[in-house]
């Protein structure tokens, strides 16, 4: 079986803008939507914008899909706040392939976020949800709240961790 390198995968990949624009009118009308409930923290926000190392988002996952509407948009927002940043879509059907052995999840939950530095090391897997939605253990007490965007502050925070393991 032919494998990719994280760095092709990346490569191979399309921006977000071009992913969004698969999506349906409804599916492209939820970003805007999302991106404006986004209210990081002015001291996230210096924090985010300062960071001088150049830092990769490679995301497998679709338009389709509200996790990837919902945290998707918070990266397209960091990218936005710091130009060291860029975005790389790959399909789920290729994450599936490629990236889910190369990251060794053997049952991965979509979108799979990976960051990585500038020499595509890997610095932290993002997987389907931030992590205190994940802690929930039943998704459907929390889910309206979810996906109306009252977890996205926390999904930056997640990334933000992970970005701040560059050298």
């Amino acid at each position: 079986m032919r494998t990719m390198t994280i760095k092709e995968l990346f490569d191979v990949g399309v921006s977000f803008e071009s992913s969004v624009g698969e999506g349906t009118r409804s599916e492209r009308d939820r970003i805007p939507k999302n991106y404006s409930r986004i209210n990081l923290p002015d001291e996230m926000i210096l924090n985010i914008s300062e960071i001088n190392k150049e830092i990769n988002f490679l995301i497998s996952g679709e338009i389709w899909c509200p996790d990837y509407q919902l945290n998707a948009t918070v990266l397209k927002k960091f990218t936005e706040l710091n130009s060291n940043f860029n975005i790389s879509v790959i399909s789920m059907a290729r994450g599936k392939k490629f990236l889910a052995p190369l990251l060794g999840l053997e049952d991965p939950k979509w979108p799979i976020i990976t960051v990585l530095d500038k020499d595509f090391n890997i610095l932290g897997i993002f997987n389907e949800r931030p992590k205190p939605v994940r802690a929930f253990s039943n998704f459907d007490d929390i889910k309206l709240d979810y996906y109306k965007g009252k977890y996205l502050l926390d999904a930056a925070y997640e990334f933000l961790e992970m970005i701040n393991k560059a050298k």
